[in-house]
């Protein structure tokens, strides 16, 4: 609360109004659009099984970033992840050798545009895909 009061005392000497302090931010969070991917297990040639996570923004955010963790038949295979500072993209694949069965993803994406609490975020648990590897 102490804070808040002098955020509104130092708007008030700046000669703004504390609501038009609070526009003023709300505007630049408005303005960002992102993009989050969380791709099904996808198979590539007979030898491998991967997933990746991608965010991308319209302008570079103070912080972004995506994790994804990857299943066959119910057991973790292994997970990748990227955090990134001050860029509009990040994107991390995550991939294994291909083994028969049933492949799903679990995974989050996040972009922030001031370092407080995600603006955007997207999680996905995706439903098992039958992968034969031939």
């Amino acid at each position: 609360m102490r804070a808040l009061t002098l955020g509104a005392a130092a708007a008030l000497v700046l000669g703004a109004s504390p609501a038009q302090a609070a526009t003023a931010s709300s505007v630049s969070a408005a303005a960002l659009s992102c993009a989050i991917t969380i791709s099904n297990p996808i198979q590539l040639y007979t030898t491998s099984v991967y997933a990746y996570v991608e965010v991308n923004c319209n302008q570079r955010v103070s912080f972004i970033g995506g994790y994804l963790s990857l299943y066959r038949d119910g057991t973790y295979l292994g997970y990748a992840e990227t955090y990134q500072n001050n860029v509009a993209y990040a994107y991390k694949i995550n991939m294994v050798s291909c083994v028969p069965g049933n492949y799903h993803v679990m995974g989050y994406g996040f972009a922030n545009l001031d370092g407080g609490a995600p603006d955007f975020s997207q999680r996905v648990a995706t439903t098992p895909i039958a992968i034969t590897c031939t």
